[in-house]
């Protein structure tokens, strides 16, 4: 008899894990607040000398953009739109090639 974890095992073998990561990432953005003043960086010289990084209000563009605000996700961030197609697309390729390498798999085990 085969256990729940054994059934989540046999699941996430068809998940590749950058893809699952970069998933989770959108789904955190897209459920936070892009009112918020938190601001979270590993960027350095922002604490050394209060330098904004590049990416500095992409978070918030994407946030703007799941809740359909289009123009403040633009003004927010240029780069938020095409952040979000860039990560959808590396998401899908990941994913497909974990799809492909499963099933070539599968074909010489049968």
């Amino acid at each position: 008899m085969k256990s729940d974890f054994e059934g989540v095992r046999s699941f996430l073998r068809y998940v590749d894990r950058e893809a699952a990561i970069w998933a989770v990432a959108l789904i955190v953005l897209a459920l936070g607040n892009p009112e918020s003043e938190f601001h979270f960086t590993i960027f350095w010289p922002y604490y050394v000398w209060g330098i904004q990084s590049p990416g500095h209000g992409l978070g918030h563009s994407i946030s703007y953009l799941f809740r359909g605000d289009v123009i403040s996700s633009f003004h927010t961030h240029v780069l938020g739109i095409p952040a979000v197609g860039i990560i959808l697309w590396r998401i899908t390729t990941l994913q497909i090639k974990q799809l492909m390498l499963h099933r070539s798999k599968q074909s010489w085990q049968t």
